[in-house]
């Protein structure tokens, strides 16, 4: 089956575009395009599994799924559009791709593949540190902000704005937080 997702091969980084579109699951392989040229690889040579989230603009996110293969290749697949913004329509495709990966993946090999949620290049201490710079810089404004000028409805705005601005970093923190998943039974917070 084909599904309309974009790729890229080669290691996590900061993308401008996202140009290859499509990778297809036939006959336990995975097939996708790279730099014009077709791949494929044996889902049997899986030897990780990486889900991950990430900001996708207005509260929402992407999905990105990693895939490693024993030969070392490399293999990016997201829930995005080409700018790297939320998509509905591929995120409902990126889901249904994720489930049937999964679902194909040889049941003899599973125990070999490593299913992780984030990972070792997960960005846990920097959004731990994010975190805590947004708690830092709304308790030194409640400080400079003459205490005596405080009132309720400010507390309160502060509070909104800070769980604002600090809800979304928690649920990432926290659905990319290295640990492991079972392949038949998939976190939501994992996905788009």
């Amino acid at each position: 089956m084909k599904y309309l997702l974009h790729t890229r091969a080669g290691e996590v980084r900061m993308y401008v575009r996202l140009d290859e579109d499509g990778v297809e699951l036939r006959d336990g392989q995975l097939f996708w395009s790279e730099r014009g040229r077709q791949k494929s690889a044996h889902l049997k040579d899986l030897s990780r599994v990486n889900l991950k989230v990430n900001f996708g603009g207005r509260a929402r996110v992407v999905g990105i799924m990693v895939l490693w293969f024993r030969d070392g290749t490399t293999l990016n697949i997201f829930s995005a559009d080409a700018v790297g913004r939320f998509d509905r329509q591929r995120s409902a495709t990126y889901r249904s791709f994720v489930q049937d990966l999964h679902d194909a993946i040889p049941q003899d090999c599973r125990s070999r593949i490593a299913f992780v949620a984030g990972g070792a290049n997960n960005n846990a201490a920097r959004v731990a540190g994010a975190l805590t710079l947004a708690a830092a810089v709304a308790a030194a404004v409640a400080v400079l902000w003459n205490i005596e000028a405080i009132t309720t409805e400010i507390v309160i705005i502060l509070g909104l704005a800070g769980f604002f601005l600090i809800w979304p970093l928690s649920r990432l923190m926290s659905a990319n937080s290295g640990e492991s998943y079972r392949p038949h039974r998939i976190p939501e917070n994992l996905l788009p």
